[in-house]
């Protein structure tokens, strides 16, 4: 039989409520509309969906099937209502952000103020950090994360940039040092950060298991941005993200070193707990950053993108 959604909607708040008396109340109506509302459904569908006394109210098997049909509808019509009022509505509020360190820094920083001008009334909190935070536990609306892939159904996620990591050093380096002809000339140069996630990454294809661990360094940095400087003091070779090294290799102060054979690509991901009504500051913030980053970055726009010292 065709039902009245209003009908299926009174009969879940009178299960939820547990009462006539307490659904009524929450739905503005008079106990006995109620009870005409869910006496016609009864009728309408030919069967008893709840037991009455004067103490106690319980559902039938039929009803239990039916309730949970009628949550659904429920649901769905708050969802439709969200969405139309959601749209309508200017973002506002605090979005509390975590992101990395060095592409916080780097690439974040000089995006958001861009954004808080086209949204005035948002605030962003952001937390520039290299650990992997816990979003529900410490309250973030919102991370980036960079990575190969990501697959936890806990997250929403949605890729903002590819981030290309690539083997370079200081010309200064290579004219003391020569410049690697293939991979197996590592061993005998010095590798900056050599136990770090980027080199691991970017040799898994070269490594054999008796192999592990044969690159070797004098120096190892939790952080991208210090290896930078280093890497630009003539210090060895190192693993650096493009959106770091892109300008200097563009101008000639770092070179790529194995271009064809010393190559990683991940990518940045906004990623935002699985939530029944994402807001609106939160998805208007991601689409701007998957706008305004792109999947051709500018800091990918260098001389020699493709080719390095050692290209074969």
């Amino acid at each position: 039989p065709r039902l009245n959604a209003s009908a299926m909607v009174v009969f879940a708040e009178v299960v939820t409520a547990g009462s006539f008396s307490a659904a009524a109340q929450r739905l503005g109506l008079s106990n006995a509309s109620v009870s005409r509302e869910i006496a016609r459904l009864e009728r309408r569908l030919g069967a008893q969906l709840l037991r009455r006394t004067t103490r106690k109210m319980s559902l039938t098997e039929v009803g239990e099937t039916f309730y949970a049909r009628c949550q659904r509808v429920v649901e769905e019509s708050e969802q439709a209502a969200w969405s139309v009022s959601e749209a309508q509505a200017e973002p506002r509020g605090e979005i509390r952000l975590a992101a990395p360190m060095s592409f916080g820094y780097r690439q974040l920083s000089t995006r958001l103020p861009t954004f808080l001008e086209r949204f005035p009334n948002v605030r962003v909190h952001v937390e520039l950090t290299d650990r992997l935070v816990d979003l529900v536990s410490e309250r973030f609306d919102l991370a980036v994360r960079i990575t190969g892939r990501l697959a936890d159904a806990a997250y929403v996620q949605r890729r903002l940039c590819p981030i290309r990591f690539v083997a370079c050093a200081a010309p200064s380096y290579l004219k003391k040092n020569g410049v690697p002809v293939t991979v197996a000339d590592l061993p005998r140069h010095n590798c900056l950060n050599p136990s770090g996630l980027p080199w691991r990454g970017i040799l898994r294809g070269h490594l054999s298991p008796n192999r592990r661990g044969w690159i070797s360094g004098n120096l190892n940095l939790d952080n991208a941005d210090a290896l930078h400087r280093v890497a630009l003091l003539g210090h060895g070779i190192v693993c650096l993200p493009t959106f770091i090294a892109g300008e200097d290799l563009r101008d000639g102060r770092l070179v790529r070193v194995l271009p064809k054979q010393l190559a990683l690509e991940a990518s940045a991901f906004a990623v935002h707990p699985q939530t029944r009504h994402p807001s609106r500051k939160v998805r208007a913030l991601i689409d701007y950053l998957a706008a305004s980053l792109g999947p051709q970055p500018e800091w990918d726009h260098f001389k020699g993108a493709l080719r390095g010292a050692g290209s074969r």
